[in-house]
Order: C-alpha cells, then structure tokens, then sequence
C-alpha cells in the first residue's frame, strides 16, 4: 500500500484512524525468519498491537501474553492458546490456573512465588506443565541469579513443572553487538555454573 493509498483511505473514513499492513508485516517476518534460520521460534508479544492478532503470518510460531487481560484479547479473537508464552511479574494463582485451563503452550516463572503457583494449578490438574525461569536484566522482570540457581537446585519440589529453559530479555534499541556479545557471554556462564551447581541443564530458549 503506498503513501496515495492511505491518504484516500484516510479520507473515506473522515477521522483519524491507524492502517496495518498485514502484507508488509509478512515479509518483515520472512526477512527475520531468513535471518535466523529454522531453528529459531518466532514469538510476537501481543503488547506491540492486539489489533493484528486476526491477521498474523503462519510462520510466527508463538505469542506472548503478560496479563489475563492479554489473554482474554487472545481467546476472544481465536488465536491459537496453545502457542502463547504466559508472561508478566503479576501472575496471580487464579491467572496461572486460567491459562492451564486454556492449554497454554509455556509458562515464565519470574519469582520463587510463580514457581509454587504453578505446581499448586498443575498438581491439582494432575499436570506437567513446561516453564521458563526468566532471569532479570536489572529490572523488576524476572530473578536474579541466587533465586534462579535456588530453584533450580530445589526443583525436585515442583514434580508436576518440566524447567524447560531460559527466559532473558535484553531490552530494545540495542545496536552494539559488543553489548550483545557480553550478554550472551553472561549468560553461557550462568547456564554452565547452574550445570554445574545443581546439575541441571538449562536450554537457551
């Protein structure tokens, strides 16, 4: 769609108004596909724009969900649950039951108090649930590294939850690949450090 198309449609609608396109969405993702290749999920967080959720490209693999607010956007325009990712600090035990009722695909486990929800909703689903302990890049999301290797060295107290991996999120805007690098490199430290202290392996996911 070109800059003459979106000013005649703005004006047949007479009002301000946003325009997707759902075409050049598609091809964006394509390029971010070919860029990391098959092994690698693609994940949309419903935050970016909920009003694309109808119209998403069948190469996205999942979708992130941070509330049960999210959640109900996703169930009300049919989106597929068991591909969502249910994130966010603020999981409450009956937000955590409502998306293992709705067959959510993965769990994030932010603090040691999401850990025992989720057991406590699985264990009486009569459940293994995979989740994710998401660790803090120094801010209010997720742990940080003494309560992660806490839970990890502890996770035979949480039968019905598969630790299925590592959750980090960066931040945004981050251009420098030296700034990236150290990142990753941190990370392959506490995934080997966790190996070592408790011998579990964690999956960079």
């Amino acid at each position: 769609m070109d800059n003459n198309q979106l000013l005649s449609l703005a004006r047949a609608f007479e009002t301000p108004l946003y325009v997707f396109d759902a075409d050049a969405f598609a091809r964006r993702l394509a390029l971010v596909r070919s860029a990391f290749g098959p092994e690698v999920g693609l994940c949309y967080s419903i935050k970016a724009n909920p009003f694309l959720l109808k119209c998403l490209p069948p190469t996205l693999d999942h979708l992130e969900v941070c509330s049960p607010g999210e959640l109900t956007v996703c169930e009300n325009a049919g989106a597929d649950l068991t591909t969502i990712v249910f994130s966010g600090v603020n999981k409450t035990l009956e937000s955590v039951e409502r998306a293992m009722d709705d067959n959510v695909y993965i769990f994030t486990i932010e603090s040691i108090l999401h850990a025992e929800y989720i057991q406590q909703a699985a264990a009486k689903r009569n459940k293994k649930v995979p989740a994710l302990l998401r660790l803090t890049s120094d801010n209010q999301f997720g742990m940080d590294e003494e309560d992660l290797v806490k839970l990890a060295s502890e996770r035979n107290k949480y039968p019905n939850i598969e630790f299925s991996g590592l959750h980090y999120f960066s931040g945004t805007l981050k251009k420098r690949t030296t700034l990236i690098g150290r990142e990753r490199d941190k990370l392959d430290g506490l995934i080997r450090s966790v190996r070592e202290e408790t011998g579990m392996y964690i999956n960079k996911i």
